[in-house]
Protein backbone atom coordinates (compact mmCIF):
# COMPACT_ATOMS: atom_id res chain seq x y z
CA UNK A 1 0.00 0.00 0.00
CA UNK A 2 1.32 3.24 -1.13
CA UNK A 3 2.05 5.80 2.36
CA UNK A 4 2.47 9.24 2.74
CA UNK A 5 5.92 11.06 3.23
CA UNK A 6 5.80 12.06 6.94
CA UNK A 7 6.75 15.49 6.23
CA UNK A 8 3.60 15.40 3.99
CA UNK A 9 1.51 14.45 6.76
CA UNK A 10 2.81 16.98 8.90
CA UNK A 11 2.43 20.13 6.61
CA UNK A 12 -0.98 19.98 6.77
CA UNK A 13 -1.08 20.44 10.71
CA UNK A 14 1.43 22.74 10.27
CA UNK A 15 -0.21 25.04 8.25
CA UNK A 16 -3.33 25.23 10.47
CA UNK A 17 -0.92 26.52 13.32
CA UNK A 18 -0.28 29.41 11.15
CA UNK A 19 -2.65 31.75 11.79
CA UNK A 20 -3.87 33.71 8.27
CA UNK A 21 -3.31 37.93 9.37
CA UNK A 22 -6.23 38.83 7.21
CA UNK A 23 -5.46 42.27 9.33
CA UNK A 24 -1.93 42.62 7.01
CA UNK A 25 -1.54 45.16 3.89
CA UNK A 26 0.13 43.68 0.49
CA UNK A 27 2.54 45.28 0.92
CA UNK A 28 4.77 47.55 3.28
CA UNK A 29 5.75 50.27 0.66
CA UNK A 30 3.97 53.23 1.24
CA UNK A 31 3.93 54.08 -2.34
CA UNK A 32 2.55 50.89 -3.55
CA UNK A 33 -0.54 51.06 -1.37
CA UNK A 34 -4.19 50.88 -3.28
CA UNK A 35 -7.45 51.26 -1.94
CA UNK A 36 -7.75 47.76 -1.43
CA UNK A 37 -5.14 48.06 1.35
CA UNK A 38 -7.66 50.38 3.21
CA UNK A 39 -8.53 49.02 6.63
CA UNK A 40 -5.65 46.93 6.76
CA UNK A 41 -2.23 47.22 8.87
CA UNK A 42 1.20 47.77 7.17
CA UNK A 43 4.99 48.46 9.00
CA UNK A 44 7.49 50.82 9.15
CA UNK A 45 11.10 49.32 9.77
CA UNK A 46 12.22 50.56 13.16
CA UNK A 47 15.51 52.11 11.48
CA UNK A 48 13.49 53.97 9.15
CA UNK A 49 11.10 54.95 12.14
CA UNK A 50 14.20 55.89 14.62
CA UNK A 51 15.91 57.94 11.86
CA UNK A 52 12.53 59.70 11.16
CA UNK A 53 11.83 60.49 15.10
CA UNK A 54 8.81 58.72 15.32
CA UNK A 55 9.30 57.17 18.45
CA UNK A 56 9.73 60.88 20.11
CA UNK A 57 7.31 62.29 18.14
CA UNK A 58 4.57 60.58 17.64
CA UNK A 59 1.41 61.11 19.81
CA UNK A 60 1.78 59.77 23.14
CA UNK A 61 -0.37 56.79 23.23
CA UNK A 62 0.76 55.74 20.29
CA UNK A 63 4.63 56.13 21.45
CA UNK A 64 3.69 53.94 24.16
CA UNK A 65 2.23 51.00 21.91
CA UNK A 66 5.35 51.31 19.83
CA UNK A 67 7.88 50.90 23.02
CA UNK A 68 5.80 47.66 24.00
CA UNK A 69 5.76 45.94 20.31
CA UNK A 70 9.16 47.40 19.54
CA UNK A 71 7.38 47.86 15.87
CA UNK A 72 5.87 50.48 14.07
CA UNK A 73 2.61 49.32 12.59
CA UNK A 74 -0.44 51.53 11.50
CA UNK A 75 -3.24 51.64 9.23
CA UNK A 76 -3.52 52.48 5.62
CA UNK A 77 -6.76 54.97 5.51
CA UNK A 78 -8.74 56.53 2.74
CA UNK A 79 -7.07 60.28 4.54
CA UNK A 80 -3.56 58.59 3.58
CA UNK A 81 -4.13 57.57 0.39
CA UNK A 82 -5.32 61.17 -0.42
CA UNK A 83 -2.72 62.78 0.93
CA UNK A 84 -0.13 60.37 -1.13
CA UNK A 85 -2.32 61.27 -4.57
CA UNK A 86 -1.34 65.03 -3.48
CA UNK A 87 2.09 64.36 -3.10
CA UNK A 88 2.65 62.68 -6.79
CA UNK A 89 0.63 65.47 -8.13
CA UNK A 90 3.60 67.88 -7.03
CA UNK A 91 5.45 69.56 -9.73
CA UNK A 92 8.02 72.65 -10.15
CA UNK A 93 5.82 73.80 -12.90
CA UNK A 94 2.98 74.37 -10.04
CA UNK A 95 3.66 76.57 -6.86
CA UNK A 96 3.46 74.12 -3.58
CA UNK A 97 0.78 72.26 -2.62
CA UNK A 98 -0.66 72.94 0.82
CA UNK A 99 -2.70 70.23 2.72
CA UNK A 100 -4.95 70.42 5.96
CA UNK A 101 -5.71 67.66 7.86
CA UNK A 102 -8.63 67.93 9.78
CA UNK A 103 -11.45 66.61 11.95
CA UNK A 104 -12.80 65.12 15.48
CA UNK A 105 -10.26 64.29 18.18
CA UNK A 106 -8.95 61.12 17.94
CA UNK A 107 -9.50 60.10 14.69
CA UNK A 108 -5.92 60.16 13.58
CA UNK A 109 -4.92 63.71 11.97
CA UNK A 110 -1.03 63.47 13.29
CA UNK A 111 -0.66 59.85 12.58
CA UNK A 112 -1.91 60.60 9.18
CA UNK A 113 0.68 63.12 9.24
CA UNK A 114 3.68 60.99 10.35
CA UNK A 115 2.32 58.82 7.69
CA UNK A 116 3.01 61.51 5.02
CA UNK A 117 6.45 62.33 6.25
CA UNK A 118 6.91 58.09 6.03
CA UNK A 119 5.94 58.66 2.39
CA UNK A 120 7.95 61.00 1.60
CA UNK A 121 11.49 59.65 2.95
CA UNK A 122 10.64 56.92 0.82
CA UNK A 123 10.70 58.46 -2.16
CA UNK A 124 13.86 60.41 -1.19
CA UNK A 125 12.01 64.19 -0.59
CA UNK A 126 13.91 66.28 1.57
CA UNK A 127 11.39 66.83 5.11
CA UNK A 128 11.34 69.81 7.53
CA UNK A 129 8.97 69.07 10.23
CA UNK A 130 7.86 70.86 12.71
CA UNK A 131 6.01 68.19 15.19
CA UNK A 132 3.20 70.67 17.16
CA UNK A 133 3.73 74.46 16.19
CA UNK A 134 1.85 75.04 20.11
CA UNK A 135 5.49 74.48 21.55
CA UNK A 136 6.86 77.54 19.27
CA UNK A 137 4.34 79.79 20.99
CA UNK A 138 3.50 77.95 24.65
CA UNK A 139 7.10 76.52 24.97
CA UNK A 140 9.46 79.42 24.68
CA UNK A 141 11.12 78.99 27.70
CA UNK A 142 14.21 80.59 26.94
CA UNK A 143 13.90 83.72 24.48
CA UNK A 144 16.47 86.54 23.59
CA UNK A 145 15.68 89.67 21.30
CA UNK A 146 16.68 89.22 17.58
CA UNK A 147 19.72 90.63 16.61
CA UNK A 148 18.60 90.50 12.71
CA UNK A 149 15.10 92.19 13.14
CA UNK A 150 14.63 95.07 16.00
CA UNK A 151 11.88 94.04 18.11
CA UNK A 152 11.67 89.85 16.71
CA UNK A 153 12.09 87.88 19.45
CA UNK A 154 14.02 84.47 18.91
CA UNK A 155 13.98 81.41 20.97
CA UNK A 156 17.14 79.45 20.83
CA UNK A 157 16.17 76.28 22.06
CA UNK A 158 13.22 75.39 19.94
CA UNK A 159 15.24 76.62 16.81
CA UNK A 160 17.88 74.57 17.88
CA UNK A 161 15.47 71.44 18.04
CA UNK A 162 14.18 71.88 14.69
CA UNK A 163 17.12 71.74 12.70
CA UNK A 164 18.15 68.69 14.83
CA UNK A 165 15.35 66.88 13.85
CA UNK A 166 16.09 68.39 10.84
CA UNK A 167 19.22 66.89 10.23
CA UNK A 168 18.40 63.08 11.87
CA UNK A 169 14.82 62.97 9.31
CA UNK A 170 17.19 63.82 6.59
CA UNK A 171 20.14 61.59 7.17
CA UNK A 172 19.82 59.40 4.32
CA UNK A 173 19.48 62.92 2.27
CA UNK A 174 22.80 64.13 4.16
CA UNK A 175 25.16 63.88 0.94
CA UNK A 176 23.03 65.44 -1.33
CA UNK A 177 22.01 68.37 0.79
CA UNK A 178 25.74 68.95 1.10
CA UNK A 179 26.11 69.59 -2.46
CA UNK A 180 23.37 72.38 -2.26
CA UNK A 181 24.86 75.53 -2.25
CA UNK A 182 24.31 78.75 -0.55
CA UNK A 183 23.35 81.75 -2.61
CA UNK A 184 24.48 84.70 -0.89
CA UNK A 185 26.75 85.35 2.09
CA UNK A 186 25.15 85.04 5.31
CA UNK A 187 26.34 87.01 8.39
CA UNK A 188 25.61 85.89 11.60
CA UNK A 189 27.60 87.85 13.33
CA UNK A 190 30.74 90.73 12.72
CA UNK A 191 33.05 87.45 13.23
CA UNK A 192 31.09 84.55 11.67
CA UNK A 193 29.28 83.75 8.41
CA UNK A 194 28.64 81.41 6.12
CA UNK A 195 29.89 82.60 2.68
CA UNK A 196 28.47 82.58 -0.97
CA UNK A 197 28.56 79.06 -2.61
CA UNK A 198 29.07 76.89 0.41
CA UNK A 199 26.81 73.98 1.19
CA UNK A 200 23.38 74.37 2.80
CA UNK A 201 24.39 71.90 5.27
CA UNK A 202 26.91 74.24 7.09
CA UNK A 203 23.62 76.85 7.99
CA UNK A 204 22.41 73.83 9.98
CA UNK A 205 25.74 73.17 11.43
CA UNK A 206 26.26 76.81 12.59
CA UNK A 207 23.00 76.68 14.31
CA UNK A 208 23.62 73.88 15.89
CA UNK A 209 27.14 75.23 17.07
CA UNK A 210 25.99 78.15 18.54
CA UNK A 211 22.44 78.20 19.56
CA UNK A 212 22.09 82.07 19.84
CA UNK A 213 22.21 82.25 16.49
CA UNK A 214 20.08 79.25 15.85
CA UNK A 215 16.78 80.96 14.76
CA UNK A 216 18.22 82.60 11.95
CA UNK A 217 19.96 79.86 10.86
CA UNK A 218 16.18 78.18 10.58
CA UNK A 219 15.03 81.25 8.63
CA UNK A 220 18.30 81.13 6.43
CA UNK A 221 17.69 77.07 5.76
CA UNK A 222 14.03 77.75 4.72
CA UNK A 223 15.10 79.99 2.25
CA UNK A 224 17.39 77.84 0.75
CA UNK A 225 15.40 74.94 0.35
CA UNK A 226 12.80 76.62 -0.94
CA UNK A 227 15.11 77.80 -3.48
CA UNK A 228 16.42 74.19 -4.43
CA UNK A 229 13.09 72.58 -4.33
CA UNK A 230 12.13 75.53 -7.01
CA UNK A 231 14.94 75.01 -9.15
CA UNK A 232 14.30 70.76 -9.06
CA UNK A 233 16.74 69.31 -7.78
CA UNK A 234 15.09 68.61 -4.22
CA UNK A 235 11.12 67.94 -3.43
CA UNK A 236 10.72 69.33 0.02
CA UNK A 237 7.95 67.92 2.27
CA UNK A 238 7.12 70.79 5.33
CA UNK A 239 5.01 68.54 7.99
CA UNK A 240 3.29 71.04 10.45
CA UNK A 241 1.51 69.55 13.17
CA UNK A 242 -0.81 72.08 15.15
CA UNK A 243 -0.70 74.18 12.34
CA UNK A 244 -3.03 76.56 13.37
CA UNK A 245 -1.11 77.19 16.42
CA UNK A 246 0.70 79.75 13.92
CA UNK A 247 -2.13 82.37 13.95
CA UNK A 248 -3.14 81.63 17.89
CA UNK A 249 -1.97 83.12 20.61
CA UNK A 250 1.51 83.49 22.37
CA UNK A 251 2.81 82.65 25.81
CA UNK A 252 5.73 84.41 25.61
CA UNK A 253 5.84 87.81 27.19
CA UNK A 254 8.27 91.06 26.31
CA UNK A 255 10.06 92.97 28.41
CA UNK A 256 6.87 95.12 29.79
CA UNK A 257 5.49 91.52 30.37
CA UNK A 258 2.54 91.56 28.09
CA UNK A 259 2.16 88.80 25.78
CA UNK A 260 3.65 88.98 22.11
CA UNK A 261 1.78 88.45 19.29
CA UNK A 262 3.14 85.34 16.90
CA UNK A 263 3.99 87.90 14.31
CA UNK A 264 6.85 88.96 16.60
CA UNK A 265 8.44 85.26 17.28
CA UNK A 266 10.94 84.81 14.83
CA UNK A 267 10.52 81.32 14.18
CA UNK A 268 6.80 82.03 13.38
CA UNK A 269 7.73 84.26 10.75
CA UNK A 270 9.93 82.18 9.01
CA UNK A 271 7.80 79.51 9.06
CA UNK A 272 4.78 81.19 7.46
CA UNK A 273 6.81 81.52 4.48
CA UNK A 274 6.11 77.77 3.34
CA UNK A 275 2.78 79.17 2.95
CA UNK A 276 3.93 81.85 0.53
CA UNK A 277 3.75 81.19 -3.24
CA UNK A 278 7.03 82.02 -3.82
CA UNK A 279 8.32 78.56 -4.27
CA UNK A 280 7.28 74.87 -5.94
CA UNK A 281 7.94 71.23 -6.12
CA UNK A 282 7.08 70.74 -2.97
CA UNK A 283 3.65 70.37 -0.49
CA UNK A 284 3.19 71.74 2.98
CA UNK A 285 0.91 68.97 4.95
CA UNK A 286 -0.86 70.43 8.19
CA UNK A 287 -2.81 69.75 10.88
CA UNK A 288 -5.88 71.74 12.23
CA UNK A 289 -6.20 70.77 15.96
CA UNK A 290 -8.81 72.32 18.02
CA UNK A 291 -6.55 72.25 21.14
CA UNK A 292 -5.44 75.73 20.35
CA UNK A 293 -8.49 77.30 21.56
CA UNK A 294 -10.20 74.24 23.70
CA UNK A 295 -9.73 71.37 25.51
CA UNK A 296 -9.16 68.72 22.34
CA UNK A 297 -11.36 66.30 24.46
CA UNK A 298 -14.33 68.45 24.95
CA UNK A 299 -17.51 66.47 23.82
CA UNK A 300 -19.93 68.87 25.15
CA UNK A 301 -19.73 72.62 23.82
CA UNK A 302 -19.85 73.34 20.00
CA UNK A 303 -17.54 71.50 18.02
CA UNK A 304 -14.60 73.81 16.27
CA UNK A 305 -13.05 71.54 13.55
CA UNK A 306 -12.87 73.01 10.21
CA UNK A 307 -10.21 74.86 9.02
CA UNK A 308 -11.69 78.48 9.36
CA UNK A 309 -12.76 77.72 12.77
CA UNK A 310 -9.28 76.96 13.89
CA UNK A 311 -7.35 79.27 11.70
CA UNK A 312 -9.22 82.16 11.79
CA UNK A 313 -9.54 84.78 8.91
CA UNK A 314 -6.28 86.10 9.20
CA UNK A 315 -4.43 82.12 9.16
CA UNK A 316 -6.87 80.71 6.78
CA UNK A 317 -6.45 83.62 4.22
CA UNK A 318 -2.52 82.59 4.36
CA UNK A 319 -2.74 79.37 3.46
CA UNK A 320 -5.30 79.44 1.10
CA UNK A 321 -5.62 77.78 -1.76
CA UNK A 322 -5.56 74.49 0.13
CA UNK A 323 -6.45 71.01 -0.43
CA UNK A 324 -8.78 70.37 3.02
CA UNK A 325 -8.55 66.17 3.84
CA UNK A 326 -10.84 65.45 6.73
CA UNK A 327 -10.24 62.63 8.89
CA UNK A 328 -12.81 60.35 10.25
CA UNK A 329 -14.08 57.86 12.72
CA UNK A 330 -13.10 53.86 11.76
CA UNK A 331 -15.47 51.78 9.76
CA UNK A 332 -15.93 48.53 11.31
CA UNK A 333 -13.95 46.40 9.01
CA UNK A 334 -11.02 48.79 10.19
CA UNK A 335 -12.06 49.09 13.82
CA UNK A 336 -11.90 44.77 13.15
CA UNK A 337 -8.43 44.98 11.79
CA UNK A 338 -7.20 46.84 14.70
CA UNK A 339 -8.59 44.24 17.55
CA UNK A 340 -7.16 41.75 15.09
CA UNK A 341 -4.00 43.10 15.06
CA UNK A 342 -4.41 43.66 19.35
CA UNK A 343 -5.07 39.95 19.85
CA UNK A 344 -2.17 38.85 17.61
CA UNK A 345 0.21 40.86 19.62
CA UNK A 346 -1.76 40.10 23.38
CA UNK A 347 -2.23 43.90 23.82
CA UNK A 348 -5.71 42.60 24.45
CA UNK A 349 -5.03 40.09 26.95
CA UNK A 350 -7.83 39.39 29.39
CA UNK A 351 -9.95 35.90 28.39
CA UNK A 352 -13.32 38.09 28.30
CA UNK A 353 -11.74 40.69 26.35
CA UNK A 354 -11.41 37.64 23.94
CA UNK A 355 -14.59 37.18 22.68
CA UNK A 356 -16.93 37.86 20.19
CA UNK A 357 -19.26 39.96 22.91
CA UNK A 358 -16.23 41.85 23.76
CA UNK A 359 -15.16 42.79 20.10
CA UNK A 360 -18.98 44.38 19.90
CA UNK A 361 -18.89 45.94 23.16
CA UNK A 362 -15.51 47.61 22.75
CA UNK A 363 -16.87 49.37 19.54
CA UNK A 364 -20.47 50.63 20.94
CA UNK A 365 -18.05 52.18 23.84
CA UNK A 366 -15.56 53.64 21.61
CA UNK A 367 -18.16 54.91 19.16
CA UNK A 368 -15.31 53.96 16.61
CA UNK A 369 -12.89 56.95 17.41
CA UNK A 370 -9.88 55.80 16.69
CA UNK A 371 -7.97 57.19 19.87
CA UNK A 372 -10.61 55.81 22.75
CA UNK A 373 -10.59 52.62 20.68
CA UNK A 374 -7.08 52.06 20.90
CA UNK A 375 -7.36 53.06 24.83
CA UNK A 376 -9.95 50.63 25.62
CA UNK A 377 -8.14 47.46 24.26
CA UNK A 378 -5.07 48.60 26.23
CA UNK A 379 -7.18 48.25 29.56
CA UNK A 380 -8.58 45.29 28.54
Amino acid sequence: MYRSSPLLRVLPKLGRSVPIRHFRASTNDPSALTLNDVGKMYEVPMVTADVLGFPKHLPSAYRKQLDTFNECVWMCRKPFLEVVNCLQAVRQTHPSMRVVLWGKFGTGKSITLHQAIHYANSQNWVVFTIDSAMNLTRKADEIQMSSYKNGRIDCPTLAVGLLNLFKQQNRDQWKKLSELLTSKTYEWTKVDRTLEGKPITDIVEMGLSAPFMASDCVGALIRELKRHSSSGVVKLLVAIDNANSLYGKTLVKRADRTYAPPDDLTLVHQVRKFFLNDWSNGATVMVADKKEISDARDMLTTPLNTPLELFGEKGFDAIDPFIAIETGLYTKEEANAVYDYYMDKKWIASPKARTEEARQQLLYLSAFNPFHYERLCAFN
